[in-house]
């Protein structure tokens, strides 16, 4: 196989092992960390499945799987719900990138066939992984009978000069920042997690939807990475307008916030706070900075107002007949009562 060295998939154990691998590669994010990883375990009651997967003793790709059982029903997450994060699954090593494509299609045959094995093994009803932006190549998963759909998001590109990237804005997006400048808000540190999370839940409850990540869990996320993980707040005077959590790390990301003020006088308030961000983002070094999500076309005439770029990722499943009814109940009657009640 591949030149007689085989490829093996193990779990990992060595936290500095897997810090390591996540650092060295382009496509890690915080989330892949491995104390990220143990107080997501420890939130939300999932076992952590740090999967590695090696060439000989070459280890060129990490995964983490989370595992649960609920009602006789076993679930594999690469994230799990209700955690926020926004992406997870596979990170391969750094130098892939610079293999020539025979080799990487050899890699990634081989890397999905193991990770493949290890599903059937665990034979969960349903199996859910979303994959980072820019890992493009998930053929494998297409041949191995795994549903596929795409997604995308929007990256704004921070190599180019200030200037340049304002002037990139659409005339509205530019009006309604100088208008939220105009405001003399002020953004800057907090640390009370409650805040983000009470005005998401209101904010979500006003669209009947349920909002229920753990402030318990972002508040000892915070403290593990207070370099990588930035709670914003913005204020008028003494009165709370807006609150973002951004990741920092290898991009500059909108982990969570951003919740719409209902009082008209601060309708400009978040196009102002994006563009705070982006500016401390560009003074930080990062080349990239991403406003999660570009799905909804509610939400992209809003963001696109930004000039950014479209960028792909995708979602990768697998469900027998216990996990498709599974799916249902929570889709069709867990959610549809949650809105009748907020409705009532």
């Amino acid at each position: 196989m591949n030149g007689g060295v085989k490829m093996a998939i193990c779990y990992i154990t060595d936290q500095i092992q897997w810090d390591s691998f996540i650092d060295a590669s382009t496509h890690g994010l915080l989330y892949h960390k491995w104390d990220f990883l143990k107080l997501v375990e420890k939130y939300t009651g999932y076992e952590l499945l740090p999967l590695g997967i090696c060439k000989g003793e070459h280890l060129i790709c990490v995964c983490p799987l989370f595992y649960k059982k609920i009602a006789g029903v076993k679930l594999l997450f690469s994230p799990p719900p209700q955690t926020g994060i926004p992406y997870l699954g596979p990170v391969l090593e750094k130098k892939f990138e610079s293999m020539k494509q025979d080799k990487k299609e050899s890699y990634l045959n081989l890397i999905g066939q193991e990770i493949d094995n290890k599903i059937k093994k665990i034979a969960p009803n349903y199996f859910s992984v979303v994959l980072v932006p820019g890992f493009l190549d998930i053929r494998t998963f297409q041949w191995l009978n795994y549903q596929v759909d795409q997604k995308y998001t929007y990256i704004i590109d921070l190599k180019p000069e200030l200037k340049d990237i304002w002037d990139g804005f659409s005339s509205v997006c530019r009006q309604n920042i100088r208008k939220g400048e105009e405001l003399k808000c002020r953004l800057e540190r907090c640390d009370d997690t409650s805040i983000l999370t009470d005005m998401l839940t209101e904010r979500y409850h006003e669209q009947g939807l349920n909002h229920a990540v753990n402030p318990a869990f972002l508040n000892e996320v915070i403290n593990t990475y207070p370099k990588n993980l930035n709670l914003n707040c913005l204020y008028d005077n003494e009165k709370l307008i807006g609150s973002t959590l951004n990741q920092a790390y290898n991009r500059y990301l909108g982990w969570m916030g951003l919740p719409k003020s209902q009082d008209s006088k601060y309708k400009n308030a978040n196009e102002f706070m994006i563009w705070q961000l982006m500016q401390e983002a560009k003074s930080l070094g990062f080349e990239k900075f991403e406003i999660c999500g570009a799905n909804k076309q509610s939400l992209c005439s809003y963001r696109s107002k930004f000039n950014p770029q479209l960028e792909l990722y995708f979602t990768i499943s697998k469900k027998d007949l216990l996990g498709k009814s599974a799916e249902t109940f929570y889709f069709n009657f867990v959610k549809k009562n949650l809105r009748s009640a907020h409705r009532e």
